[in-house]
């Protein structure tokens, strides 16, 4: 069974919205959809400014992309997340957060093919796939976000800032804590 893969992205107060922030995190949808082993035919986009700012204009939309075949591939979820975020986008509001949703998702092995579209060659999608898996791999072995679509800088104040985290003792062998005698 797959998990519907949403991403919320806090920026930080007072900045506008940052179009890298939704390219990292419609990629790393993609990724964990590769995880999954399943596909997506669409892709819900959002924004929203705070609600609770009365001195600032209020502002959410969403819109859906459809995707011309299912895919799992990074590069054609962050082409449709630009895309419906062109779509939505208004210059001038102080965005709160903006999000994307994969949706229609399916098993990589039982992808429902429409009746009007074309399905991917199996050559290219065997290229892409090999792609993704080398990213994937690239990622696991040096580290999340060695190899990244975009231009995105490290140390964004949109990014998740994990220093005031509690400690993860039940869930990471590496953060259990060690008594000696």
């Amino acid at each position: 069974m797959l998990n519907a893969a949403t991403l919320l992205i806090q920026s930080a107060p007072g900045l506008t919205l940052n179009p890298a922030s939704l390219r990292v995190h419609a990629a790393r949808a993609g990724e964990k959809l590769r995880k999954q082993q399943g596909l997506a035919q669409a892709i819900m986009v959002f924004v929203r400014t705070n609600r609770f700012r009365q001195d600032l204009p209020s502002y959410s939309k969403s819109v859906v992309v459809p995707l011309p075949y299912a895919t799992c591939d990074s590069r054609d979820v962050v082409r449709a997340a630009n895309a419906g975020l062109k779509q939505i986008f208004k210059t001038g509001i102080m965005y709160q957060q903006c999000g994307v949703m994969l949706m229609d998702l399916c098993d990589h092995n039982n992808e429902q093919l429409g009746l009007l579209g074309e399905p991917q060659s199996d050559e290219k999608r065997a290229r892409n796939e090999r792609l993704m898996a080398t990213l994937d791999k690239l990622n696991r072995e040096h580290g999340k976000g060695t190899v990244r679509l975009g231009m995105a800088r490290k140390q964004n104040a949109w990014e998740l800032r994990c220093e005031h985290r509690t400690p993860r003792y039940t869930t990471r062998w590496d953060e259990l804590l060690c008594v000696t005698l």
